[in-house]
């Protein structure tokens, strides 16, 4: 280190505080020795921002732990990962903040409904445009993934359709019954036909189930639901709706309030005005989440997010896949023709769900986009997705890790309907602005629908109009 010759205790005559000593003299000192660190071996450094919980964070800290050491012993190259948590709810607040200043992390773990949100605002990388994008098309690349989580990150803009991320985790809702309601109801369920010990297979079974468990008098009700868009969307995704369509022109144009999205929304009204349903999307309800706890719903579509604490608390229930609509209604609404094969009928009448989770995408920002590739498809891959899995519990994203999963018997059987129902997941619209369709459109009017104050179809008919006029309008220009 030079020697600078610089009397520190004493400045124009005045004593200097030993702390300002100190730090002029680290000063002096690193700046000293650059050449020093100069001649080190060069590590590369990776921030990923994450907003896992704590047991996700501690396992996530550890798999990329594993890459660092992986990825020197195969390139001969050091590779630091910066793993930052970020709070969730103010996770896209924060990127917004960091973009306008370029100060975006190399890497994101985040929702996946807002990959196409950052896509649209050309934040993130084309992952098939990068030189060791290893897949000969995003097809190709789809086929390791579960459908539904690989989807979020396949996105058209204008035309042009790219991999903007790869599923990290994923959740979806199922069906969850409880079995000491259904018991308490035995001899009446039976009487009507219906399997006391059994879950409802389709929407039709879980009407009449619904019939038979509702006491109004009790306050206890056969089903309970929410009324946001995601949480309908399995009643969508059972009718194969797909209401974000795109015209001759390639514009893209909302078509709901067509019969099968009508034919939809229908069963969630039909639930609630014959009275088979609690009212829990209504402010100030016992919502689903808790009146199933306290034993006043016996149906309700949930997440596996709340397995652990409905056991932990002793409630005897089951889980089942989300119900399909009957083959008799697949056909009165022109799904399947009168003589479809039961193939026909299963595939095109699918016990649908939605789809959650995280996915992780490398921001234009990051100055090694390949580097960073390597490290998202790393932690997205067989190896790292059964360790996560097996030490959360949760649904892999993997295909291969997610086979592995249900061939072993000490996988949670909880966990392995999840893993079922999650094959049978599907993407919401590829539009942007989900918060706002969602809650500013989408949820207005089918609450107007559910209370009867407009009929279905004049409800996403207007739904339609608003999201035509306010979102896709520009974004079509």
């Amino acid at each position: 280190m030079r020697n600078q010759n610089i009397d520190f205790s004493q400045v124009k005559g005045k004593k200097v505080p030993k702390i300002i000593l100190v730090l002029i003299f680290l000063l002096f000192f690193f700046s000293g020795c650059t050449e020093q660190f100069s001649s080190e071996e060069e590590k590369i450094s990776l921030i990923v921002w994450e907003c896992f919980k704590f047991d996700e964070h501690e396992e996530f800290l550890k798999i990329i732990a594993q890459f660092e050491k992986k990825y020197q012993k195969e390139t001969g190259k050091k590779v630091e990962i910066i793993a930052k948590r970020v709070p969730f709810d103010d996770f896209e607040t924060n990127i917004r903040l960091a973009a306008l200043g370029n100060r975006t992390p190399d890497v994101a773990c985040f929702d996946a409904l807002k990959v196409l949100e950052f896509a649209f605002h050309r934040t993130l990388v084309p992952l098939d445009t990068l030189a060791n994008f290893e897949a000969e098309s995003i097809s190709e690349k789809g086929k390791e993934y579960m459908k539904g989580a690989f989807q979020t990150n396949v996105i058209d803009i204008k035309g042009e359709t790219h991999l903007y991320g790869l599923p990290q985790q994923t959740t979806c809702l199922a069906l969850f019954w409880s079995r000491q309601m259904f018991r308490e109801k035995a001899s009446e369920l039976e009487a009507a036909g219906l399997d006391p010990k059994s879950s409802p297979r389709t929407w039709e079974e879980l009407s009449a189930y619904a019939k038979v468990l509702t006491d109004t008098k009790n306050k206890e009700y056969g089903f309970a639901m929410d009324n946001s868009l995601w949480f309908t969307l399995p009643f969508f995704g059972c009718y194969n709706v797909n209401y974000i369509q795109s015209d001759a022109q390639g514009n893209k144009v909302c078509t709901l309030g067509d019969p099968l999205s009508c034919a939809a929304l229908q069963v969630k009204v039909d639930l609630y005005q014959n009275k088979l349903e609690a009212g829990a999307w209504k402010p100030g309800a016992i919502s689903p989440e808790i009146g199933f706890a306290n034993g006043k719903y016996a149906m309700i579509l949930m997440g596996p997010w709340n397995i652990k604490r409905y056991r932990d608390t002793g409630i005897d229930f089951g889980i089942s896949l989300i119900p399909r609509i009957s083959r008799t209604k697949a056909i009165e609404i022109g799904l399947i023709s009168p003589d479809a094969s039961e193939k026909e009928y299963l595939e095109k009448a699918p016990p649908a769900t939605n789809v959650g989770g995280n996915n992780m995408s490398i921001f234009k920002s990051c100055s090694h986009p390949e580097i960073a590739y390597d490290l998202i498809n790393y932690i997205s891959q067989t190896e790292a997705q059964l360790q996560w899995c097996k030490a959360l519990n949760q649904i892999p994203v993997n295909v291969t890790a997610a086979e592995a999963l249900r061939n072993d018997s000490g996988t949670n059987t909880d966990i392995k309907v999840f893993m079922k129902q999650a094959l049978y997941s599907t993407a919401p619209p590829q539009i942007p602005r989900y918060g706002y369709l969602e809650n500013d459109i989408m949820n207005p009017e089918m609450e107007l629908a559910l209370k009867g104050n407009k009929s279905v179809k004049k409800a996403l008919q207007d739904a339609a109009k608003k999201i035509n006029e306010r979102i896709l309008e520009p974004l079509n220009q």
